[in-house]
């Protein structure tokens, strides 16, 4: 997205933001409001049965264009962090998308996928393959500051495919960490019980372990 055209989004959602706010002040409770405009509070989640691996959550505001300039994030790509108080719809897109856009995507529960500038054309066909199957949920762009392999990217998970592209890899990324959050996590659990503990419980319940 060029920086005019993010210019002119930036105040098309500051408009949609007021109009939010006076809305929820007169419809809703606060709690929603604030929920809703204001950004994330930083919750980390542990989930080692998860694809990639975890990057703590940062505390994720909404920040103005000159605010995230100077905002420093602890991945990269971002997972969270300081972003916009609008976003971009799931889809394709040929240029490069703001972390202010991206994280926001990723509160909503959205996996974003980013690649190379310069990667190879088979390549990001692969990729918009992979976005178009799963339409609601997948943001693909390319990133200026990656210079190889493929990032996955979820709120709070990041997985970096280097070398040889692995699909099944790519698409497990994206069934089990889409919708994982929004605005909070969404699942009571993310990682079912290890075997040996559900088999104590059985017995110390007075039945057979399956």
């Amino acid at each position: 997205m060029t920086a005019r055209a993010e210019r002119w989004a930036w105040r098309a959602g500051a408009v949609v933001l007021v109009a939010a706010a006076v809305a929820g002040t007169l419809a809703g409770p606060g709690s929603f409001l604030l929920g809703s405009v204001t950004g994330s509070a930083a919750t980390t989640r542990e989930a080692p049965c998860l694809p990639g691996r975890e990057v703590p959550v940062m505390n994720s505001p909404h920040v103005s264009p000159a605010e995230l300039a100077g905002a420093r994030y602890n991945s990269l790509p971002a997972t969270s962090g300081p972003h916009f108080g609008f976003t971009v719809a799931p889809g394709i897109y040929r240029e490069s998308l703001s972390a202010g856009l991206t994280v926001h995507a990723m509160e909503h529960g959205h996996v974003v996928i980013q690649y190379p500038a310069g990667a190879p054309p088979e390549l990001v066909r692969r990729l918009e393959r992979l976005a178009k199957r799963y339409a609601g949920d997948v943001i693909l762009a390319p990133h200026p500051e990656l210079d190889r392999g493929v990032a996955l990217t979820a709120w709070g998970r990041i997985d970096l495919i280097e070398g040889e592209y692995d699909q099944r890899r790519a698409v497990e990324f994206v069934e089990r960490l889409r919708g994982r959050y929004d605005h909070g996590w969404t699942r009571a659990t993310d990682c079912p019980p290890a075997a040996a503990d559900h088999g104590a419980s059985a017995r110390s319940a007075g039945r057979p372990a399956p």
